[in-house]
């Protein structure tokens, strides 16, 4: 057990949770960055049991493939860490409900550390009041795809987050290269809410037959100066994450405009989820 106690020097350490393909791009950003961090696959009920009992430091069941390259960098239980973190990074796009468990427990064995969540589908304050760390909770608004290309940054601290935990997490973010923005605390924040809202309004199009996703694309990039379409966009971030940012934002606002395309949905069921998957809007070369 590590006694937990902060180095003076500014020397960040990261625990980096959630969903696997955003944690292998952020790790990749840390990285190239030279911020030590481990990462911590998502802990559910029953094996937060099976860690406070056997204080486990194998990963049965993970499939620790979908880290490479990072696989080294995996841990099983942040008990076992040799030296503190500073910051706790979760990119789940999962109900704070369901992040709850891991955010639990990482938190508790480090209670000095800001906590970075991602709020693509739920808000800052509300992941920390259910996860009871309300006050260390900083929301980012980081995609896939985007956080290695955006040179800007986007964060929201929930409303009860102290102005420590708040320069904290700004700290960590401008050492990453990113130009921060403060913006509220709401689901999906800025930039993804409006560029969820384009996508959906371009897949209605296409389900419409109003034009061709090449034609749409092309006359967003003419008009708008926009450096890709917005369905290519969507390939890009894949097409699950656009609908959970649609899903989030409807279920908050209750808006026709954040209703998510049926077309997005039914590509989904397809397994067209994008660039990754080799079919989305587009198809690309296997």
């Amino acid at each position: 057990m590590v006694v937990y106690n902060l180095p003076t020097e500014p020397t960040a350490h990261v625990l980096l949770t959630g969903d696997d393909d955003f944690v292998r791009e952020f790790a990749g950003i840390l990285t190239s960055k030279a911020v030590s961090f481990d990462i911590l696959p998502p802990i559910d009920e029953e094996e937060i049991i099976r860690v406070d009992e056997e204080a486990a430091t194998e990963l049965p069941g993970i499939d620790t493939s979908v880290y490479a390259p990072y696989v080294d960098r995996l841990i099983a239980d942040p008990r076992e860490a040799t030296h503190a973190y500073t910051h706790i990074v979760d990119l789940s796009v999962e109900l704070p409900t369901v992040r709850r468990t891991t955010l639990v427990l990482a938190t508790s064995v480090h209670p000095k550390a800001t906590v970075l969540a991602s709020t693509l589908t739920s808000t800052a304050t509300e992941i920390g009041m259910i996860a009871g760390i309300d006050a260390r909770v900083i929301g980012i608004g980081l995609a896939p795809m985007l956080m290695s290309t955006s040179t800007v940054a986007e964060f929201a601290p929930g409303l009860n987050a102290t102005a420590e935990h708040i320069a904290n997490a700004e700290a960590l973010l401008r050492q990453l290269g990113y130009v921060t923005e403060r913006v509220e605390d709401r689901v999906a924040m800025v930039q993804m809410r409006i560029l969820a809202t384009l996508v959906n309004e371009a897949a209605f199009a296409v389900m419409e037959g109003v034009a061709s996703p090449a034609d749409i694309d092309k006359a967003m990039q003419l008009g708008t100066g926009y450096p890709k379409g917005l369905l290519a966009w969507a390939d890009e971030i894949g097409i699950p994450i656009v609908t959970l940012v649609l899903d989030g934002l409807y279920h908050e606002y209750s808006q026709e405009r954040y209703r998510p395309c049926v077309l997005l949905k039914q590509y989904m069921r397809a397994g067209w989820t994008g660039k990754e998957s080799g079919r989305g809007f587009y198809t690309y070369p296997s």
